[in-house]
């Protein structure tokens, strides 16, 4: 039995200057009217679920010459308890 491909989704993002998205469709196809920044093509669900609810929790970063789709990551807070002097 073979298996069955994967669904491709058409991801098309516009971002702010820091990479931050500002706008993201998804879609099995788009026909889009509005230039975006970038295009990406993904046949992971979950990365399609999340994007779906959490879009500005991404941004684009570029590899090289390669954008690639990745989730912001937030500093850790200092858990050290702060020490006061006498």
């Amino acid at each position: 039995m073979e298996e069955q491909p994967k669904t491709q989704y058409q991801i098309f993002v516009t971002v702010k200057e820091t990479g931050e998205l500002s706008s993201c469709e998804i879609g099995i196809p788009i026909v889009r009217r509005e230039p975006a920044d970038f295009f990406f093509l993904k046949d992971d669900e979950a990365l399609i679920s999340d994007l779906k609810e959490n879009a500005h929790k991404y941004k684009v970063v570029l590899n090289g010459m390669k954008p690639d789709l990745v989730p912001i990551v937030q500093p850790e807070e200092d858990t050290t308890p702060e020490t006061t002097s006498n």
